[in-house]
C-alpha cells in the first residue's frame, strides 16, 4: 500500500525548524535564559513532530483496516437494505445468509440451513459464477444477472452475490432475435412435364392445388410467400416462426409427399433451403445454397444453413430419376474441350478405391487417349477394393496408366487437369496433395450431396439419381467424343461399377441405367467375364458367412461384427452387409469393423430407410442406400452403442 503526501508534511517541518532556529539565534543575543527555554521547547517541539511524520504510515493503515473490518460484506444493517436480493455463501457454495429480498423474490420463502446456491443459479457453482465474473438465471419467469464479490472474513471464504433483475431487457433481446428475418426457398419436384400418368391440364392443377397448400401452410406460421418461378417459392419469416417449423419437422414435406390427385398420388416432392441473416439480401443467398444442397442430396429435404455448414430434415423418399440427358450432352461437350486445352490428365477416385471408382477412371482415360491427351489413373495398389480390375488391365498391358501419387505429382503441371470420380468430399479423396496442387479440377460424382465438397472446381457435374459414376461417365463418353472407340476391357470395366452400385440391376437402376448397361454391351462387354471382377477366395467366402451369422437384429436392421482380423476386412465387411439385405425382415444393414487406428461401419438398405442420413450423424455418409461413416479413436462396443442411438434418432425423427 502506497501513501502519498508524506514528503511535503516532512518538508514543512523542517522548515519551521529553520525559522525557529533562526529567532532563537536573535533571542539569544538580547536574552539568554529566554533563549535556553525556547531550545528547550523547541527541542521537544521537533522531538515530537518527527515522531509522528515517521509513525505516520503505520498510524493510518492501522486505521484504514480497523474501518475495513468494520465493512464485512455480511452486515446485515447495509446488505438488508439493499433494493436488489443479495445472498451470501461459502465455499462449498452452502448459504450463510440473505436478504429479505432474496427470501422473497428468489427463493419464495423457502430455504433450509444447509441450502445450496446452486438451487437458485440454475445448477450453477458458485465457482463457475466467480470465474465468468456474471451469469443470467431464470427465476419464476423472470431474468436475473448475477454478480459475485468474493472475500475471506475470519480466514474463510465467502461470495457475495447481487441478483439484478433485467427481465425487461432480456424479453427486449428476445424479441429482437425472435424476429430475425428467415428465408425458406421451396422447389417442387418431379412435376417437370416427364410423368406420362398426367395430362398437362392435370398436372396444372396440381401443382395449383400444391400451391394451395404451401401457401396456407406458410400463412399458419405468419409467413408471407411469393412465388418466383413455375415451380419455385419464396417464404419471408422471422426466427420464432422458422423455430416452429424445424420443432414441426417441416411437415409440409410430408404433406405434399402424400398428397393425392383422383386417389392417385401425384408424386410430388418438396426440396427445402433455409437461412437466416442480417438482411433479406443476405438470407434469399444462404437460403439459394442450401437448397442446391437439398437438391444434391435427392430432394424431399430440407436444408437448413448456419454458421458449422447443413442441418438436414426429411429426406426418405427415393429421388425420382430424370430422364431428360441434356445436361450430360452440356457437360460433356464443355469436358472435351478442357481435356483438349490440357497438357495431361490426372483421374483420381476417393479412398480405397472400389469399381465404381476405378471403373469411371478407366472410362475418362479412354475418352482422354481418343482426343489426343495422355490421362493416368492416380491410385494405391495397395489400399483398393479393385484389386481384380486392375489386376486384369495389367494383364491386358494397360497397367502402365495406373500411377502412384509421387509420380502424379511429377507429371503434373500449370496446365495438368485433375478429374475426381465417385466423391466430392474433398477429405474422401485418395491423394488429398493432388487435389491440393491441380489449378483446374472436375467432379464426377453420383452420391448425395454433403459438406466439405471440393471447391473452386471448374465442372461440377453431380447427379444423385443416378446410379454409380460409371453410368455418368458411360452418358458422358457419347457426347465427348462421339467417334470413341470403347474397347470390350474398358466397357466391362464400366459395367463392373454399375453392377456394384446396383447391386447386379436390383438398387437404384433407371431407364438410364439400363441405357448405359445396353450401350456398353453393345461394345462387347461380357456379362460372366464381368461377374469374374466380383469373385472371392474360398477364405474370403468364409469369413463372410462368419460375419452374417453373427448378426443381430434391431428394430428391423442387421448389426454385425467382425471379430477377427483380415487383409480383405473391408470387402468382407461391404459384402456381408449386402447379403444380410436378403434376410427376411431386414431392412437395412450395418456392418461394424476395426481397420487401423479406427472403427468403420459399412452400412446398406433396401431404400425404406435412409442410411446415409444415419451416418452422416456419425461423421460420414454415402448414399441413401449404401453408406459408411469412420470412428476414431472408439471401440467396437462403444461404435455398436452408438451406432444404435444413431438408429434410434432416425426412427424417432422421420
Amino acid at each position: 500500500m502506497k501513501f502519498k503526501g508524506f514528503w511535503y508534511d516532512s518538508l514543512l517541518i523542517f522548515v519551521t525548524a529553520g525559522i525557529s532556529a533562526v529567532f532563537i539565534a536573535m533571542t539569544f543575543l538580547v536574552e539568554k535564559r529566554l533563549a535556553a527555554a525556547e531550545c528547550l521547547a523547541f527541542a521537544l517541539v521537533i522531538v515530537i513532530a518527527l515522531y509522528r511524520a515517521f509513525s505516520a504510515k503505520s498510524r493510518y493503515k492501522k486505521f484504514i483496516i480497523k474501518t475495513a473490518k468494520k465493512l464485512d460484506y455480511t452486515d446485515q444493517k447495509v446488505l438488508s437494505n439493499a433494493p436488489f436480493p443479495v445472498a451470501v455463501c461459502d465455499e462449498a457454495g452452502t448459504i450463510t445468509w440473505c436478504s429479505e429480498k432474496f427470501l422473497n423474490e428468489i427463493s419464495k420463502g423457502e430455504i433450509t440451513s444447509a441450502e445450496n446456491i446452486k438451487s437458485f443459479t440454475n445448477g450453477v457453482t458458485v465457482d463457475s459464477i466467480v470465474n465468468r465474473e456474471n451469469v443470467c438465471v431464470l427465476v419464476d419467469g423472470r431474468y436475473y444477472t448475477v454478480y459475485t464479490i468474493p472475500y475471506r472474513s475470519s480466514g474463510k471464504g465467502y461470495t457475495a452475490l447481487y441478483y439484478l433483475d433485467n427481465t425487461n431487457l432480456k424479453k427486449t433481446e428476445l424479441d429482437y432475435f425472435n424476429s430475425r428475418p428467415y428465408a425458406v426457398l421451396i422447389e417442387m419436384d418431379n412435376l417437370d412435364g416427364s410423368r406420362s400418368d398426367f395430362r398437362e391440364s392435370e398436372l396444372a392443377e396440381i401443382r395449383s392445388r400444391i400451391e394451395g397448400t404451401l401457401d396456407d401452410w406458410a400463412e399458419s406460421y405468419g409467413s408471407v410467400m411469393k412465388k418466383v418461378s413455375e415451380d419455385r417459392y419464396l417464404i419471408i419469416t422471422e426466427q420464432q416462426n422458422f423455430s416452429r417449423m424445424t420443432e414441426e419437422r417441416f411437415t409440409i414435406l410430408e404433406t405434399v409427399r402424400n398428397y393425392e390427385y383422383k386417389e392417385t398420388k401425384a408424386g410430388a416432392t418438396l426440396s427445402i433451403g433455409v437461412s437466416g441473416g442480417e438482411s433479406i439480401r443476405a438470407c434469399e443467398k444462404g437460403a439459394r445454397k442450401a437448397l442446391e444442397m437439398a437438391l444434391g442430396r435427392g430432394g424431399d429435404q430440407v436444408a437448413i444453413k448456419n454458421k458449422d455448414g447443413f442441418d438436414y430434415i426429411g429426406g426418405v423418399s427415393k429421388s425420382a430419376e430424370k430422364r431428360n440427358k441434356v445436361k450430360s450432352r452440356v457437360v460433356g461437350s464443355a469436358l472435351a474441350e478442357l481435356i483438349k486445352s490440357s497438357s495431361n490428365v490426372i483421374v483420381m477416385g476417393h479412398s480405397y478405391t472400389d469399381l465404381d471408382a476405378i471403373g469411371s477412371a478407366v472410362g475418362i482415360v479412354c475418352a482422354c487417349e481418343s482426343l489426343g491427351i495422355p490421362a493416368y489413373i492416380a491410385t494405391d495398389r495397395k489400399k483398393t477394393l479393385a484389386s481384380t480390375l486392375i489386376e486384369r488391365l495389367d494383364g491386358a498391358n494397360k497397367g502402365s496408366v495406373i500411377i502412384g501419387q509421387e509420380k502424379a505429382l511429377d507429371l503434373m503441371d500449370r496446365k495438368s487437369l485433375l478429374i475426381v470420380t465417385d466423391t466430392h468430399i474433398s477429405t474422401f479423396v485418395e491423394f488429398p496433395k493432388i487435389l491440393e496442387k491441380a489449378e483446374t479440377k472436375v467432379v464426377i460424382d453420383h452420391h448425395r450431396r454433403s459438406k466439405s465438397e471440393i471447391e473452386n472446381a471448374v465442372i461440377f457435374y453431380h447427379d444423385p439419381n443416378a446410379s454409380s459414376a460409371c453410368e455418368m461417365v458411360t452418358e458422358l463418353l457419347q457426347y465427348i467424343n462421339p467417334d470413341i472407340k470403347i474397347e470390350k476391357g474398358v466397357a466391362e470395366a464400366l459395367l463392373s461399377g454399375i453392377m456394384l452400385d446396383t447391386k447386379d440391376f436390383v438398387m437404384g437402376t433407371g431407364v438410364r441405367t439400363f441405357e448405359a448397361a445396353a450401350y456398353l454391351k453393345d461394345k462387347k462387354a461380357d456379362m460372366i467375364s464381368v461377374k469374374k471382377l466380383f469373385a472371392n477366395s474360398l477364405e474370403v467366402n468364409k469369413l463372410k458367412t462368419r460375419v452374417i451369422s453373427s448378426a443381430e437384429n434391431y428394430k428391423g436392421c442387421a448389426v454385425s461384427k467382425v471379430d477377427f482380423e483380415s487383409p480383405d476386412v473391408r470387402v468382407i465387411a461391404a459384402q456381408a452387409a449386402d447379403e444380410l439385405l436378403k434376410v427376411s425382415g431386414i431392412k437395412a444393414s450395418f456392418v461394424i469393423f476395426e481397420n487401423g487406428d479406427c472403427v468403420n461401419i459399412s452400412a446398406r438398405s433396401l431404400g425404406e430407410i435412409n442410411v446415409q442420413v444415419i451416418m452422416e450423424s456419425l461423421g460420414g455418409g454415402g448414399h441413401q442406400t449404401m453408406a459408411a461413416c469412420q470412428l476414431k479413436g472408439s471401440t467396437m462396443e462403444s461404435a455398436n452403442n452408438v451406432l444404435c442411438s444413431a438408429i434410434d434418432n432416425f426412427f424417432e425423427n422421420n
